[in-house]
């Protein structure tokens, strides 16, 4: 249970490092539709990786068996990751279309998306086949340690976003 405990205080470390960007970045009215998608994307994985580490600490508490509270959360992820993915890549269609995304972003090429958000999305798929996988049982090993190595991987996926976003707002305030 210990590994649950240190990937949720990883978790909270990740978030405030995407809180500091804010400050460090400037007022919210600096900021562009992407940017805020960007950071969403950011703040919504940090997040979500704080509850679902603390997810099977809850449920064997409740005195579900850790094997049962490592299913669970699996389903819970790959379910959180499919949800909020779904969510924010119907958003950031949607300001491709109505054309408030800039070219040069990473996220987007001239002629459509771009490598790091085909990276992106593929990975974050990746992690959803894998939860799941897991959750099934269909992964050799507990399902406790799969769904911390999940859990990592999000956090992963959390700090890549981030660098995207960083590397995103540094080209915007370069002038062209």
């Amino acid at each position: 249970m210990d590994v649950f405990h240190t990937l949720a205080e990883v978790s909270v470390a990740i978030t405030g490092f995407s809180s500091l960007i804010i400050i460090f970045r400037g007022t919210s009215s600096d900021w562009s539709r992407r940017e805020y998608l960007s950071f969403g994307y950011v703040l919504s994985w940090s997040i979500g990786s704080v509850f679902l580490s603390l997810l099977p600490i809850v449920l064997v508490e409740f005195g579900l068996t850790l094997s049962a509270a490592a299913q669970i959360g699996l389903f819970s992820t790959s379910a959180y990751i499919f949800m909020v993915g779904g969510f924010l890549g119907y958003v950031r269609n949607r300001i491709v279309k109505e054309g408030d995304w800039q070219s040069r972003s990473l996220w987007r090429s001239a002629t459509g998306p771009g490598r790091i958000g085909v990276a992106m999305s593929v990975s974050a798929f990746v992690i959803i086949a894998g939860a799941l996988s897991a959750g099934l049982g269909l992964l050799p090993g507990p399902q406790h340690a799969w769904y911390a190595a999940v859990l990592v991987l999000l956090m992963m996926h959390a700090t890549a976003e981030m660098g995207v976003f960083v590397a995103e707002t540094t080209q915007h305030d370069d002038p062209p």
